[in-house]
């Protein structure tokens, strides 16, 4: 019987390393598989004519690699590799098919018939999507075909898209497909999809536009219960924020760790926090975060009295204030007083309907006993 070769742990984990690093592109064509016209056209090359000082050439566009468009030549004996550059884009013209008649029918409302025209023509171009923002002939029809797919409610089939674009790397135009997505799943319930394009959106430069809507994003996943989902998003905003939006990020940090039951990871961020000032916006937030400390510990007469304060501090208008009042009624009805708890939760759905914590609110309401005496 043959002995399989001894591989020291050293060696072990290099040739662990490497197939990884092998099989992660085979894994991510896996994960995106699913769209079948991607596999139809896709990969379709493309025909884009070049003039280069009035030498008119049709080259066959065949990949992107390393920073430059890759084209076949003629009869396929070989391939060139052109350099992506403003005036590169310049030298080069696109000619697409019924693209006009395609955004006729998007205004008027014909997104399956736009969709027809849109797909076999956008789909090869998405490849090339690193090409600056000037060759608008190439962009254009991508982006109404992401524009239309969100519209006739093809949501998946939009996302698969944007998975396929380093987001970071193209006009912000194109995060704002994702933002406009991003919210269309948070209104459908979707989370793991929400989660998944808060975590694809990049925020670094002039992608910081990005950071608010997230932030909102995270709001709701937080009223949804989603601790876990949200920690790495604050994690990742984090880094790119400063002055009080830091602060802000970070309590909101520490209170989804709590709240996730990851006191320990919690708590040193906020021992790290000082207490602000009572006139300064971010006592209530803190409060809020003490709060919910002592909640998670069920200390309910202290966490209650942190909570009250931090409320007397704060706006209506602070985007927190709504989760604080929900958090206090609950606190009331854990002490044994369903009174109070269903008054504070009564504001909540007449204050802010409009918020995640009023749907929460209402589910609670209808959960809690109703009392024979109002005695507290």
């Amino acid at each position: 019987m043959s002995r399989a070769p001894y591989l020291s742990p050293k060696t072990a984990r290099r040739l662990k390393r490497a197939l990884i690093t092998a099989l992660f592109p085979i894994i991510a064509s896996f994960a995106l598989a699913e769209n079948s016209y991607w596999t139809e056209f896709g990969r379709q090359p493309v025909y884009i004519q070049q003039n280069n000082f009035g030498n008119v050439q049709t080259l066959k566009f065949t990949k992107f690699k390393d920073g430059m468009l890759i084209a076949e030549l003629d009869g396929g004996v070989g391939e060139i590799s052109l350099p992506v550059s403003e005036s590169m884009a310049q030298s080069l013209t696109l000619q697409l098919e019924n693209i006009q008649q395609a955004r006729e029918m998007m205004a008027n409302q014909n997104y399956v018939g736009a969709l027809a025209i849109l797909r076999p023509q956008a789909y090869p171009l998405i490849k090339f999507h690193q090409v600056p923002d000037t060759f608008t002939q190439l962009h254009v029809p991508v982006q109404m075909l992401i524009e239309s797919l969100i519209l006739s409610g093809e949501l998946d089939e939009a996302l698969d898209i944007l998975q396929r674009i380093q987001l970071d790397t193209v006009s912000p135009r194109y995060s704002q497909y994702g933002i406009r997505l991003l919210n269309l799943y948070m209104d459908q319930g979707d989370i793991d999809h929400a989660v998944e394009i808060c975590r694809m959106l990049p925020v670094k430069g002039q992608y910081a536009v990005n950071i608010s809507p997230i932030i909102d994003a995270a709001d709701k996943l937080r009223a949804a219960g989603r601790y876990a989902a949200v920690i790495p998003i604050y994690r990742e905003v984090e880094t790119f924020v400063e002055g009080e939006a830091l602060d802000n990020i970070r309590m909101w940090l520490a209170y989804s760790l709590v709240l996730n039951n990851q006191l320990e990871e919690g708590n040193t961020i906020f021992d790290k926090l000082e207490e602000p000032d009572p006139k300064e916006r971010l006592f209530s937030l803190y409060k809020l975060l003490q709060g919910s400390r002592e909640y998670r510990k069920a200390e309910y007469g202290k966490a209650l009295d942190n909570l009250t304060r931090g409320f007397v501090r704060a706006r209506t208008s602070y985007v927190w204030v709504p989760e604080m009042l929900y958090l206090i009624g609950d606190c009331y009805a854990r002490d044994l007083k369903p009174v109070s708890a269903r008054n504070v939760w009564t504001e909540i759905t007449i204050l802010y309907p409009d918020s995640p914590w009023a749907a929460r609110a209402s589910s609670s309401l209808e959960k809690l006993s109703t009392p024979e005496t109002s005695t507290n």
